[in-house]
């Protein structure tokens, strides 16, 4: 009997030892909010690896959210003749947000510098971005 009691507390033991070594693999959440013109994370650094981001048009037209890896600084990046940022850098994104909509995206992002923006003709002009460093 005792070795019976034995072995289901190793079972139990080592269960819950392998349940926090993939909790430690589980991504950040960060919830990000569009509205005109601005976009509004939780957090602006975090730790490198998969980040889940939620993200949640409050404003009143549609907007969209893309993660581009770029060193320049948010407001520097170039714009072409169609007013949007040439998507080159481009780790992924929540595409078209309707109002009142909500979106989620997980992305593994190496460490780094990005830049979150709104790629709709020329909201990234009128100051839809936001820096965002993984470490």
């Amino acid at each position: 009997m005792h070795r019976i009691v034995i072995q289901v507390v190793v079972l139990v033991l080592g269960a819950a030892v392998a349940g926090s070594a993939s909790a430690g693999g589980s991504a950040t959440g960060v919830t990000v909010k569009l509205k005109e013109f601005k976009i509004l994370p939780s957090a602006t650094t975090v730790k490198a690896g998969k980040v889940a981001f939620t993200v949640t048009n409050v404003g009143k037209i549609n907007h969209e959210m893309v993660v581009m890896k770029s060193n320049l600084p948010p407001g520097k990046l170039p714009v072409n003749a169609n007013h949007r940022v040439p998507e080159k850098g481009v780790v992924g994104e929540a595409g078209d947000i309707h109002p009142g909509q909500t979106k989620k995206v997980t992305l593994t992002l190496p460490a780094g510098r990005y830049v979150l923006l709104c790629n709709i003709a020329g909201h990234y002009a009128a100051g839809q971005r936001s820096g965002f460093v993984t470490k």
